[in-house]
């Protein structure tokens, strides 16, 4: 004799099996801070943090790559620097966090941009951090 299964029953035990499987989207924890969504262009006074750690809250070894993105598309590639008056020519390595000063130009005022943390710990990938700005003049 063979029984039907009511539709209900199926879709609690999927969300029983997708609520056992592992929480860790990412390999590791990346975060950025921010001050806000409007930099002023010219201005040195945007300041980030960037931490990346396990998910046990242990410090990586890492490093970061800036995005600026027009309409989804990268225009613009920079690495971090801290510290220098200018950007570095390569990916900068940390361990867990580091903290950053952006100048935004002022011919970037009005545009709506997004700016991309890319972090790379070495054997377990690559992940981006976004956040929206609106440069203001």
């Amino acid at each position: 004799m063979r029984t039907a299964i009511p539709a209900a029953l199926l879709g609690c035990v999927a969300a029983l099996a997708l609520a056992a499987m592992p929480a860790t989207a990412f390999p590791f924890d990346v975060r950025l801070q921010a001050p806000n969504h409007h930099p002023k262009g010219g201005a040195k006074d945007w300041r980030i943090t960037v931490t990346a750690r396990t998910a046990s809250g242990k410090p990586l070894r890492a490093t970061a790559v800036y995005h600026f993105l027009y309409g989804g598309r990268v225009v613009s590639t920079q690495y971090p620097n801290p510290g220098r008056a200018r950007g570095g020519s390569r990916p900068y390595a940390f361990r867990g966090r580091y903290s950053d000063t952006i100048l935004w130009p002022k011919r970037a005022a009005g545009y709506r941009l997004t700016f991309r943390v890319a972090v790379t710990v070495r054997g377990k990938g690559t992940v981006n951090r976004d956040w929206w700005v609106r440069v203001r003049r």
